[in-house]
């Protein structure tokens, strides 16, 4: 902690391993405080039991003073119960009857800066990460094929029309509707905007497989057997049913398993620029938000949920290109 500077909008904090001797020696900056009345900061980074040397200097929220306070500071290492027993600091008696009380955890991906075990705030995370990734495909696609569907059965004008109000849809900005969803549910900094997310992802990302499944209804309408079944008597809900969506359903599924991965990296994306998933709440995108800020002295904090994020987009994508292999008759006879 230093003393407050009157008048003063925030403060910048270097760190330094000797002595600065200007205002241009003030060695690493860390990070900075967004009020006056501020008067404090945790380093976070790697330090050894050593002098450091933090310089503090106070801004107007623009510009720099050319004055600085520089605080030396030593961090105190904790000690063992050897160490304490060969210091005289306790008996080897207490030493073993300590030692016996205390648990040993076992933590295979090491945990955060707050002590949290990773491997299980990944698998907190990956339930909001899924949730998120397979419940918004599973909707718009449903949506996507009844409205593509029923665009490419019936044709014409309203077929025309339909079309044309999905392009439009495919021209408003994900990010602004998110932004007026979170503000429509009353969501404000900080907080977590799952549903939000949700209902954007479904209302924004249906146009593409409506675009797919009318192309496949209007190619299967004109088949052969689709006319030959509407001669012998055939209704619309039986050809549907009979013959249309059967043979839409490689195109559906290759739809669905490509969806599940950009709705992931989606939600990644938006909890890591904080507007989906807020700690403490965990997600693989928050949990990479949060891994930035100590990526120097922790690095694991990162590595891993990124690495988790980028496996399940690899597996769904590699299961909707087996699919693909599949499903497509025409690769099949090629083979």
């Amino acid at each position: 902690m230093w003393d407050p500077v009157e008048g003063a909008g925030g403060y910048n904090i270097y760190r330094n391993q000797r002595l600065p001797e200007g205002i241009n020696d003030l060695g690493l900056p860390l990070g900075s405080t967004l009020a006056g009345n501020e008067v404090s900061y945790e380093d976070r980074l790697n330090l050894e039991s050593r002098p450091y040397f933090y310089s503090i200097v106070s801004t107007d929220g623009f510009d720099e003073s050319y004055q600085y306070s520089t605080v030396e500071v030593t961090p105190t290492l904790a000690i063992t119960f050897d160490e304490a027993i060969n210091r005289g600091l306790i008996q080897a008696d207490e030493g073993r009857a300590l030692n016996s009380e205390i648990k040993l955890e076992f933590h295979p991906l090491g945990t955060d800066y707050l002590g949290r075990d990773m491997l299980a705030r990944l698998m907190e995370g990956a339930r909001v990460s899924l949730f998120i990734g397979i419940c918004a495909p599973f909707l718009f696609v449903f949506f996507g094929i009844v409205y593509g569907g029923f665009a490419g059965y019936i044709g014409g004008k309203l077929d025309q029309l339909l079309m044309r109000f999905a392009d439009f849809v495919v021209a408003l900005p994900f990010l602004l509707f998110m932004i007026l969803f979170k503000i429509g549910f009353g969501i404000g900094p900080g907080e977590s905007g799952v549903i939000p997310m949700l209902i954007a992802l479904v209302i924004l990302g249906w146009p593409s497989t409506a675009r797919l499944v009318r192309g496949q209804v209007l190619q299967i309408r004109e088949q052969g057997y689709i006319e030959a079944a509407r001669l012998l008597g055939g209704k619309d809900h039986y050809l549907i049913i009979r013959h249309i969506i059967p043979n839409t359903m490689g195109v559906i599924l290759v739809t669905l398993t490509f969806a599940v991965p950009a709705a992931i990296f989606t939600e990644a994306f938006l909890s890591f620029i904080g507007m989906g998933v807020a700690p403490p709440t965990p997600s693989w995108g928050s949990m990479c938000n949060e891994g930035v800020k100590t990526m120097l002295s922790h690095p694991h904090e990162l590595i891993f949920p990124a690495l988790f994020i980028s496996v399940t987009v690899l597996a769904f994508n590699l299961l909707g290109d087996g699919l693909t292999e599949a499903l497509d008759s025409r690769m099949r006879s090629r083979e």
